[in-house]
């Protein structure tokens, strides 16, 4: 059994920067600790579980908490908040981000990462989508992983940037694919592709210019908060917008698709939703003129603890 001292003491020489002061000493007490105990102390973070962390990592959910309770005796604080939710105390965050150093450092030493986007361990690759980027975008995440490493497992959620993050931060996603904002402290980000918007209208009711559509009802469907429109078209088009509803509380893609379809409205969308899309007759779509041409970008987020986000994102702008 691999010992973790063996691992912290080859840490420097193969490039991966340990923390001092507080995790030093934490290092140090974890030199007792199997990979295969920190791997399920893992399991339960990325999890907030002990459950769903025990059918994972194929044990009972009685000697995964054993285990944990075990590591914890060791470093002599607990690393979990137990409750409905399992989350990390502010100590167990110290001691995840090492945790996560030292696997690192385990699947360098084991030749474990013999191709491009391979993880250790069998582990799944969490990626956190924002609602509005394209199926053919959520494809192309899918096939890049599946040719840079056919060993790697894909699980993608879908959501809003905010909650998204929340959950990048707390360990329970490990990328996020979103438009380019602040990048929050901890946080690293690498741009993707940029992409422009266009309008959805009804083939019946298109117009040759947009200023004559800007003064027929019944306007343009409500934006959600996650378009990422940039301020230039949203002022463009600010007289379309007849909707009283706020951006919070906007429509997602697919529903202003299907209620342009219906005849209500004209839906602003970002490019990918249309491209190589066959609509149907009844459908067209309208460029915005060059005075309200804007692009929003979109990127990868990740933790700076997370050690493969830097090679797998980089992996991500190469193949876009």
């Amino acid at each position: 059994m691999i010992l973790i001292k063996n691992i912290i003491a080859s840490v420097s020489s193969i490039g991966i920067e340990c923390f001092m002061t507080v995790r030093e000493v934490i290092s140090n007490k974890l030199a007792a600790v199997s990979v295969r105990d920190l791997l399920l102390v893992e399991a339960v973070a990325m999890k907030r579980s002990f459950r769903y962390a025990a059918i994972d990592m194929g044990i009972s959910t009685s000697g995964l908490s054993y285990q944990v309770k075990k590591v914890e005796e060791i470093l002599g604080q607990p690393i979990f908040e137990r409750g409905s939710k399992i989350t990390p105390t502010a100590f167990g965050k110290e001691v995840l981000d090492l945790i996560a150093v030292i696997l690192e450092g385990v699947t360098r030493l084991e030749g474990l990462r013999d191709d491009g986007l391979a993880l250790p361990f069998g582990q799944t690759l969490r990626i956190g989508v924002i609602s509005s980027l394209a199926p053919d975008n959520l494809l192309r995440i899918i096939q890049i992983c599946a040719h840079r490493s056919g060993k790697t497992k894909v699980e993608l959620v879908s959501g809003k940037h905010q909650g998204l993050l929340r959950r990048l931060q707390n360990r329970e996603i490990d990328l996020l694919i979103s438009a380019a904002q602040s990048v929050p402290e901890g946080m690293a980000y690498t741009s993707l592709f940029k992409e422009h918007f266009v309008l959805l209208v009804r083939a019946d009711k298109l117009q040759p210019e947009l200023h004559p559509l800007m003064l027929c009802e019944p306007g343009l469907l409500p934006l959600s908060e996650d378009d990422f429109v940039p301020s230039l078209i949203t002022e463009g088009l600010s007289k379309l917008l007849s909707s009283g509803l706020t951006r919070t509380y906007g429509l997602g893609v697919e529903h202003r698709m299907a209620l342009v379809a219906a005849g209500y409205g004209h839906a602003l969308l970002p490019y990918g939703w249309v491209r190589d899309v066959h609509l149907p007759d009844h459908l067209a779509v309208m460029e915005l003129p060059p005075a309200l041409s804007a692009e929003r970008e979109l990127g990868c987020f990740w933790r700076h603890s997370y050690m493969m986000g830097s090679q797998i994102s980089q992996a991500f702008s190469e193949a876009w």
